[in-house]
């Protein structure tokens, strides 16, 4: 059976490609989560190598500019971007450190936000699980929280390796749900 599908705008979708995709995300999901320091290590240098190669483009655009405090401010951007790269690159272990804690002030201010909106809007449909999303989101910030600093050696690493699961499942699901679509069609 052919496991390719024309979707609207002449793409194709081959649903075996989609599972495979899900499948090897799910593996990488539990190898993070087995070895949650090596992973957030991995994630740390990724983000490292993000914000140089980052800094070269906003360097380059900042000469776009009309106005000179505009080029300042662009400059300035560059900068900060690359010396924020280079810091992750030259001592991982301190940037893992830096990022958790990061990690851990997003999940406790966005809990916070997510409640406050949830309160605001009860009554609304469905906005009950804003309120539990938020809850779970200062929990979660709150355990970090609770281990700083040495939630670094698993935090980053645990977190990206359940999202990991969860897109690969979402995606072995689509293709698997793809494929039976096509059978019927």
């Amino acid at each position: 059976m052919d496991t390719e599908r024309e979707v609207p705008g002449g793409a194709s979708i081959n649903w075996g490609a989609v599972k495979g995709v899900g499948i090897l995300l799910m593996v990488l999901g539990a190898v993070a989560i087995l070895v949650p320091a090596l992973a957030s290590w991995g994630v740390t240098i990724f983000i490292g190598w993000i914000l140089i190669f980052g800094s070269v483009f906003l360097f380059a655009s900042a000469f776009s500019y009309r106005r000179g405090s505009s080029l300042l401010v662009g400059i300035i951007w560059a900068v900060l971007a690359l010396a924020a790269g280079l810091y992750l690159l030259i001592d991982p272990g301190q940037g893992t450190k830096t990022l958790t804690l990061i990690l851990m002030i997003y999940f406790l201010v966005s809990g916070v936000f997510k409640i406050a909106v949830a309160v605001a809007g009860r009554g609304e449909p469905g906005i009950g699980w804003l309120a539990v999303n938020g809850v779970l989101s200062v929990i979660i910030g709150l355990i970090i929280l609770a281990d700083m600093p040495d939630a670094a050696d698993w935090a980053i690493g645990l977190l990206v390796g359940i999202d990991f699961i969860f897109a690969g499942w979402g995606l072995i699901s689509l293709g698997m749900a793809g494929r039976e679509l096509e059978g019927r069609g």
